[in-house]
């Protein structure tokens, strides 16, 4: 099914105001992949007379699905499909390598950076020895240039070296002292972002993150990584398989 008639098909599935329906349409049939991620849309005259709706009603409907970070206006290239970056659970990766798999570049702005021996919170959560060197280690991380995560990373010192300023890939930090995570223990849940989140990540005060905990244990099982993460909502997905 093309484009124009995956929209109007789910148009006329639905009830209520012309410009929530086309909206709902253009979510479900965008999100379903018709569409590919870094592709453009059609011109919105072009949409506007095969969708058989006027040019401000289709404008609303855009400037509605940019704000849910489905599409960007990018110049010169017209409306960008966005999309949302799958993460697949089965598979043990960081964010640097999940975005090099999808053609992004990942860059990484260091908020924080210290050394200080482990609390006794962080030392009850982890096992960590009271007074364990750690590393911790606040970054906004970015794709493509965009923000997409907040996080906050507590590693011990011998898992990186003392020197490690927080920039590149931990994970790659941590690969070449043989310290990466072999196992790791992951919860998540959906939140609200506060003000300073909201103003970190781009959006609005208010607007849906997913907050990822997790617990990164080496190949001895000792805890190598503590960390908690906010991942924008309308740009990030997990995806995993689940065999009965």
């Amino acid at each position: 099914m093309d484009f124009y008639a995956a929209v109007l098909e789910r148009m006329g599935r639905q009830h209520g105001p012309l410009g929530d329906r086309l909206r709902n349409a253009l979510t479900g049939v965008l999100e379903s992949g018709v569409i590919a991620a870094g592709e453009a849309l059609p011109s919105e005259r072009e949409m506007a007379e095969h969708l058989n709706v006027s040019r401000s009603t289709l404008r609303q409907g855009l400037k509605e699905l940019a704000l849910q970070g489905l599409v960007a206006t990018r110049p010169g290239a017209g409306t960008i499909v966005v999309g949302r970056i799958p993460k697949a659970l089965s598979r043990l990766s960081g964010f640097t390598e999940d975005m090099q798999l999808r053609g992004l570049v990942a860059t990484s702005r260091v908020l924080e950076c210290h050394v200080a021996p482990v609390g006794a919170d962080a030392a009850f959560r982890t096992g960590l020895p009271l007074g364990t060197p750690v590393f911790t280690l606040v970054r906004l991380r970015l794709a493509g240039g965009e923000p997409i995560a907040y996080e906050r990373a507590m590693v011990p010192v011998e898992a990186v070296g003392a020197d490690y300023d927080g920039s590149g890939s931990l994970y790659e930090r941590m690969d070449a002292r043989n310290a990466r995570p072999r196992r790791v223990l992951q919860s998540l849940q959906a939140t609200e972002a506060d003000e300073a989140l909201a103003h970190y990540l781009g959006i609005r005060p208010g607007a849906a993150v997913l907050e990822i905990t997790q617990l990164g244990y080496g190949e001895s099982g000792t805890v190598v990584e503590d960390a908690v993460s906010w991942y924008r909502g309308d740009r990030y997905k997990y995806v995993g398989e689940i065999r009965g």
